[in-house]
């Protein structure tokens, strides 16, 4: 089921690249979620609801079962030319649903810690009425321990808040949802859910920026609410770039229609090398000028 769903989401336009895809069957019905990248420039929740569309539907065909796309992870994004896609009409829903983590390692941790004296101490008592051995030597001397320190001793109290910093770290993790490294696509029902990376969105944002006639050099970081762009600017009017690069950051964001929109933090500066665009009055002055004019235009604009 999963190799099915994985193929489908390859086919007609969908993704580009490595794709990969879990499922889980119950009696006709079957629960699919998919891993992929998709090609840009374009608008990426009009593609993934494309995809999660034909996934459903082709692997259903495929397979006589019931079929739906409870998630579709986009993990990066790649160029591409032909990538318009007609956007579907809106379907009605709830919010979208973000994303909760499986907590595997904090489990796996808990786990381990309980599992492990547990075995021990079971099999110590197996051997003990089953077999007529003497109590392992550990185990009477950690009643022995046990029985001789006070309630009030510092080991005791250094035990009982270590165990209710863990309690209170698991009741966190029980109640928040995780995933703070994806983001929530709008615009599709409740019960199914469409997330990007962080690092998709920034690929993306760093593209369209360099995009931008003059920028040389960019830095981005996605936050969780807000999206922090550095760039360099290696000629042109670092006016008319700032509002060129600002718009190709907004579209950027716009085009991922995320849950919830990231605000935008542009920082624009000048090259040592930076040449602003020669003015038709200037083109025969002298030379002497230029050092004036770079030195004004490595300023760094906000």
């Amino acid at each position: 089921m999963a190799r099915i769903a994985q193929q489908a989401a390859t086919e007609k336009g969908g993704a580009v690249g490595a794709v990969r895809g879990a499922a889980t069957v119950r009696g006709r019905r079957a629960d699919v979620s998919v891993r992929l990248a998709l090609p840009w420039p374009g608008e990426l929740g009009h593609r993934a609801r494309a995809v999660q569309r034909h996934v459903a539907s082709r692997t259903g065909e495929l397979t006589g079962l019931t079929v739906r796309v409870t998630r579709l992870g986009v993990v990066r994004l790649r160029r591409s030319e032909d990538s318009a896609v007609a956007p579907p009409p809106d379907e009605e829903g709830g919010a979208p649903r973000r994303w909760w983590s499986p907590r595997s390692s904090p489990a796996a941790v808990i786990a381990l810690l309980g599992a492990v004296p547990a075995a021990l101490l079971t099999a110590d008592v197996v051997a003990v009425h089953a077999f007529g051995h003497a109590p392992a030597g550990w185990r009477s001397d950690v009643v022995d321990r046990l029985s001789a320190t006070r309630a009030d001793a510092l080991p005791v109290t250094v035990g009982a808040i270590a165990a209710v910093v863990a309690g209170l770290w698991l009741l966190l993790l029980a109640g928040t949802p995780g995933m703070r490294s994806r983001y929530v696509v709008a615009g599709f029902p409740s019960r199914r859910t469409v997330a990007v990376d962080r690092s998709a969105v920034a690929s993306l944002v760093r593209d369209r920026v360099l995009d931008v006639s003059g920028v040389d050099t960019v830095r981005v970081r996605v936050g969780r609410r807000r999206v922090r762009v550095r760039a360099v600017l290696a000629f042109g009017d670092r006016a008319a770039a700032r509002e060129e690069a600002r718009a190709a950051v907004l579209g950027a964001v716009d085009d991922c229609r995320l849950d919830r929109p990231l605000r935008c933090a542009l920082r624009v500066r000048t090259a040592r090398t930076w040449d602003p665009v020669p003015d038709e009055n200037l083109v025969n002055a002298p030379a002497a000028d230029a050092p004036a004019g770079a030195e004004h235009g490595r300023k760094e604009t906000r």
